[in-house]
């Protein structure tokens, strides 16, 4: 089972840069990570109804940590079954799966730290909770439009492809908050 990752020899252009937008895809840009990202901001405003105070923000920071983190593992768990079950070969061992599940999967985790850092202000009263979690939400926002316009802008794309592709992954974030605002209020 290949990679999904644009970072390989035979992708590299030769403009050099490509070269961060290329590592940022490699941290955020997979598809564990964009999925990440949505689920991240789904479970911070499904947890986040009414969210006022510090104890509150803690409680939604936690929550969606933990959250994240079980999700994650059975990611990890379901890529490395789906990875030795399509690997014949003899040399095919749980410890090769689970080695390229954890690879597949850290986008996973990853996405949730840019997000977490509002929350984690409001934990620490620094931001008002409402504050903190709309400012997490629409970063995600703008984390998927970013990433939406960087894997088309690592293929060659065209500006307009690229912006195309930004709004249409930016758009799962912004059907979280609509959602969140219309069954929350």
């Amino acid at each position: 089972m290949d990679s999904m990752d644009l970072n390989s020899s035979a992708a590299q252009p030769a403009d050099s840069g490509v070269r961060v937008q290329r590592a940022l895809w490699r941290h955020w840009g997979t598809p564990a990570g964009i999925y990440g990202t949505i689920v991240y901001a789904s479970v911070v405003a499904a947890s986040s109804g009414g969210a006022s105070g510090r104890s509150d923000a803690l409680h939604v920071l936690v929550f969606s940590l933990v959250s994240i983190v079980v999700f994650w593992l059975a990611h990890v768990y379901s890529t490395a079954l789906g990875f030795h079950a399509d690997d014949e070969s003899a040399r095919a061992r749980i410890v090769d799966s689970l080695r390229h599940a954890l690879f597949e999967s850290s986008g996973m985790l990853e996405a949730a730290v840019v997000p977490s850092i509002p929350l984690l202000l409001a934990a620490l009263g620094i931001l008002p909770a409402e504050v903190g979690v709309l400012v997490s939400l629409w970063l995600t926002v703008l984390l998927l439009g970013l990433l939406g316009y960087l894997v088309f802008l690592i293929r060659g794309r065209s500006v307009w492809v690229c912006l195309t592709g930004a709004v249409v992954t930016g758009l799962f974030g912004v059907v979280v908050i609509v959602l969140k605002t219309t069954l929350q209020h």
